[in-house]
């Protein structure tokens, strides 16, 4: 089944990625990346309010109160919202100069999960999976990775799921949430070609997985079970880069789009590239 996004009123990203709903302040928030912003859009209202930071924004997660979570380029901070008050909580890679973080996610248990890659994401191999404990420790928990982007949590909390974009897979893991470990990889869908890049990732709460697919212009609907196709809704945007349920009900799909790499013909033809979009869950 096809469906057709709709766009939200919002102002227009380089690079959109990383949708998440805060409860707590009943606010969607995500990142223009490239353009070093975060956007909080009200749902009811309409409202949405953009603060600027001096470096690349990868990932943001609500904290249950006024700070937020924050992956920048090269490190893990608390922001105080909408102050933009920052607080470092722990390096990454500092060692690897050539290399950002990408997705992150809280898991289960309250731990933050970021993935790196390389700076313009083609160098093989460059990129790592990390957890950030309560302490501010960082431990790598995934090597060998090119481009660590979406992850999600099955709603029993006993899966993990991750991908790394190039492989066109999503993994699933065995996830143990006192100490959130992982074990027992395995593959449970395969992208075709036709299909792009599998990029940011939500997990429905019956399980499923709704996966944006970078360069096929779609957020695919994945029943991991099976690994079979069950939808897909498009945004007609080619690079659809990730997506959330959020708003009042907590039905709402949305889903961000990317400016990025794409030349002025391509723009043309794809004018709301880089818009918020949304969609309602069936």
């Amino acid at each position: 089944m096809m469906r057709i996004a709709t766009k939200v009123s919002a102002p227009l990203s380089a690079h959109g990625e990383g949708p998440v709903w805060d409860a707590f302040r009943r606010l969607l928030f995500w990142v223009d990346m490239t353009g070093r912003k975060i956007h909080a859009l009200e749902p009811t209202s309409g409202t949405v309010q953009s603060v600027a930071f001096p470096d690349l924004v990868c990932a943001i997660c609500p904290s249950g109160g006024r700070r937020l979570l924050v992956a920048f380029a090269k490190e893990i901070a608390w922001i105080d919202w909408p102050t933009a008050a920052r607080e470092a909580v722990v390096a990454v890679e500092p060692d690897l100069p050539g290399n950002r973080c990408n997705d992150g996610k809280i898991d289960p248990a309250g731990r933050f999960w970021i993935g790196t890659m390389s700076r313009n994401g083609d160098v093989v191999g460059a990129g790592s999976l990390y957890r950030v404990d309560s302490d501010g420790r960082l431990t790598r928990v995934l090597t060998g990775l090119t481009i660590a982007n979406g992850m999600g949590w099955s709603p029993d909390a006993r899966t993990m799921y991750f991908i790394d974009s190039p492989t066109r897979e999503v993994w699933a893991f065995g996830f143990d949430s006192k100490d959130s470990t992982l074990r027992e990889k395995r593959t449970v869908v395969i992208v075709p070609d036709s299909l792009g890049w599998p990029d940011g990732m939500t997990v429905d709460p019956d399980g499923t997985l709704w996966v944006a697919h970078w360069g096929a212009g779609c957020v695919a609907h994945w029943d991991p079970a099976t690994g079979k196709l069950l939808g897909t809704i498009e945004t007609g945007c080619p690079n659809t880069s990730s997506c959330a349920f959020g708003g009042p009900s907590g039905r709402e799909l949305f889903i961000t789009t990317s400016q990025l790499g794409l030349s002025a013909a391509e723009l043309a033809r794809a004018p709301l590239s880089g818009a918020l979009f949304s969609a309602g869950r069936d």
